[in-house]
């Protein structure tokens, strides 16, 4: 076991004589040696405890390995040389009357948020208010090269939800990597959702209005009859088809058919 500079190590023997408790002892002393360093560092007497036992307290300089052998000269005792056991502290609360502040690193540190920076920084991305309310407002689509991702309210892949024998109209803005709106001039949007991902029937498909295209801006409009559908989850996509016949992806998720109790 290694111990720590400035860590008081306790080493313990046992005497014996004729197999019984050795006490009085006046002469026993604990040799200390350091694994690896040749010859013994220090050789001091030892205390007696009590009812055979003796003990040497050592607080070493330096890290290391240490052992302490009891010695005495007494011809009566059982053995005369002990490897002492040794004994430190309170295992796990070394230093414990230390301030915290003291065993944090010096350098690369960075404090934990507070409670405040963490509301600061959820009302920049979510807004203000509680942060987990939840309101559709608009579709954001990044389109990336081959990669395509769909935020809703700033989050990726989340699904359009709505009540069934509601209506819905819902926003959608298309923009590339460096969050420029896509030109849609020409191109043309469908939304389609599926019972199942690998069916090829649909229970739901529908074209997008482009109304503002030169800001990738579209709308996703469905109206009460299109929503009589089975309450659940259905897999959905929205494809864009552009002038040059390229077809993309622009998101995937799914359209959430939810129960309303008043109908």
């Amino acid at each position: 076991m290694i111990y720590r500079a400035g860590e008081t190590i306790i080493f313990v023997a046992y005497y014996t004589a004729n197999g019984k408790a050795k006490t009085g002892l006046d002469d026993v002393t604990g040799t200390i040696y350091k694994i690896g360093t040749p010859g013994s560092i220090l050789a001091p007497s030892a205390i007696e405890q009590g009812d055979g036992f003796y003990y040497k307290e050592f607080t070493p300089t330096e890290d290391g390995i240490y052992v302490c052998i009891f010695k005495t000269a007494d011809s009566t005792v059982d053995q005369k040389h002990i490897a002492g056991i040794a004994f430190r502290g309170v295992a796990g609360v070394n230093h414990i009357n230390e301030d915290i502040s003291s065993r944090l690193a010096s350098t690369d540190y960075t404090p934990p948020p507070t409670t405040s920076d963490i509301d600061n920084r959820l009302t920049t991305s979510h807004g203000a208010g509680s942060w987990q309310a939840y309101a559709v407002n608009a579709l954001l689509l990044t389109i990336a090269d081959d990669e395509l991702t769909a935020l809703v309210d700033n989050q990726s892949k989340k699904p359009i939800s709505v009540f069934r024998g509601d209506s819905l109209d819902l926003d959608i803005t298309v923009l590339d990597a460096d969050n420029e709106p896509i030109d849609l001039t020409g191109a043309t949007a469908k939304f389609t959702a599926r019972t199942h991902e690998n069916s090829i029937d649909y229970v739901l498909e529908k074209n997008l209005d482009i109304y503002d295209p030169t800001n990738g801006k579209m709308k996703l409009v469905l109206n009460s009859t299109e929503t009589v559908i089975d309450v659940k989850s259905y897999p959905a996509d929205i494809e864009i088809t552009f002038p040059n016949g390229k077809v993309k992806t622009v998101w995937k998720s799914t359209l959430e058919i939810k129960w309303d109790v008043g109908r």
